[in-house]
Order: C-alpha cells, then structure tokens, then sequence
C-alpha cells in the first residue's frame, strides 16, 4: 500500500469518484483530482465490485457479450471475480498517476455490494462525488446509477461527460437554496481556475442575483447575467451549449439528460 492509500481519520475534506473501466469513469477522476487539486481536498476513489453480476452466474440466462468478437459467452463466477481484480489493479494504477500528477492525496478502495448504494454510502460525507455519465453499459445518455446518485445525494455530484472540467461555467439560478449552493461553487471553481460565469435566470430570481454580482465584481470574476423571459427559451440555450460545463440546482436535476457537456448537481 502506497503512502497515497494509508488509512486516515474520517474526514469531510475529500471528494469521491466512482470508478469503473469506462472513458467517462476515466473523465470523472480527472475531472475529481482537478477538483481536489484547486479546492485542496482529498481525493478517494471507490470501486464497487457489482453483487447484481455475481448473482446472474450460473443462471441460464446469465451471459455476457465479449467487446471484440461480440459473442454471447455464459457468466462464470471464477472468471468475473478474475476480471474484477484485473479492473481494479488497473483503477487503482491510473488513480495513483492522475493523482500524482496533480499532487493530490488519494486513496482507493474495492468493495462489494450495489453500486449506487455503495456510491452513495462512500459520498455521504464527501463535499462533492464525482462520476461518469454513463458506466459500462451502452446506449443511455446518462446512466441510471448517475441518474439515481444525483437524485438522492446531499452533496454535490460532478455528472462528467468525456471532456475535461474547465470553465466557463454556466449556472442556473431558480432562486431556492440548492441555486444559491450552485452560485457559491461556481464562484469558487471559476475563481480558482480564472474562467468566466454565465449567470441564467428568471424574472422572479432576477432581484436575488445582485448579491452576487456584487460579489464577482469585487473578486473581478468576468460574468454576464441573462434573465430569460420563459423556462423553455432556458432549457433550449442549456441543451444547445457545447463548451465548459453547467451548473445546475437540483431542483432542475431532470435536464441533465439532454445536456451535452459535464454538468454539475448541487443539493
């Protein structure tokens, strides 16, 4: 066990990232480390091993299809449980690069057990969870575990799609707690990273913005404010931006699906 992985005192200071063998796990720990790197957090990756699988071997119906010849093979207990280590010694190599490269503190654990539910007990006392979009399995725009950690978590959670974090940011201010959560983060990364923010919201929000452009202002983050005259002129811009990435309340967490870039949820 590297110095990286030596167990700790709990703490609040780290953000997770759940991991697996897909190009948008790979995003979300950069994404992460970046994150952990700017905000001097900590940065923890999980594996689960998928009990849901273990319970299909055996079974007639348990198969799988390999991803070079696309033969439907049966569900072997003794090779899953191979390729599980195999995956996690990989993870667990690439975590200790990335995080070395961006001079972080790390640890990685395996587990056993349901995803989500493994993902939401490590995040539980995280400041922010980091995950792909979409894991393993293909033809989804946004996975259900992602679907399920953002709905359900109290922290905030990075949904990444393949491209790096980086600005500018765009947030979406409803005017109820999690937006003013959304501004506060977005002010912080944006500082961190001098990058600009794009504030949207509407006509009943609008008066409660000037706080923080006040705020911007003082810490000189370059900002554009737009009040948009109905909901459906907003959704339109947000699932038509093709750069940065956005910030949204959870309020709001259904328009995940039909936005493009990386996207985070605060609670």
């Amino acid at each position: 066990m590297s110095e990286g992985e030596q167990a700790s005192a709990p703490s609040t200071d780290y953000i997770l990232v759940a991991l697996d063998t897909s190009p948008y796990s790979a995003a979300a720990l950069a994404a992460a480390a970046e994150v952990a790197a700017t905000l001097n957090l900590e940065l923890r990756g999980i594996y689960v091993e998928d009990v849901n699988l273990l319970h299909l071997c055996g079974l007639p119906f348990g198969l799988e299809i390999g991803s070079f010849t696309a033969n439907p093979r049966r569900l072997e207990q003794a090779r899953l449980e191979r390729d599980f280590r195999l995956q996690a010694a990989q993870l667990r190599r690439t975590m200790a690069d990335i995080a070395g490269r961006q001079r972080v503190s790390w640890s990685f654990k395996v587990v056993r057990g349901g995803v989500t539910q493994e993902v939401l007990s490590a995040g539980s006392s995280a400041q922010m969870v980091s995950i792909g979009r979409v894991g393993t399995t293909p033809g989804k725009r946004t996975g259900s575990t992602a679907q399920a950690v953002v709905r359900n978590t109290q922290r905030p959670v990075i949904v990444q799609a393949q491209q790096s974090l980086e600005g500018p940011f765009t947030v979406v201010y409803m005017g109820d707690p999690s937006s003013d959560n959304a501004m506060r983060l977005a002010m912080q990364l944006a500082k961190q990273r001098k990058t600009s923010i794009t504030v949207m919201t509407l006509m009943h929000a609008r008066h409660q913005v000037d706080p923080y452009i006040e705020e911007m202002t003082e810490n000189e983050i370059e900002h554009k404010v737009y009040t948009m005259p109905q909901i459906e002129v907003m959704t339109e811009i947000l699932y038509q931006i093709g750069e940065g990435a956005i910030i949204l309340p959870v309020s709001v967490a259904t328009w995940l699906d039909k936005i493009m870039v990386t996207v985070i949820v605060t609670p």
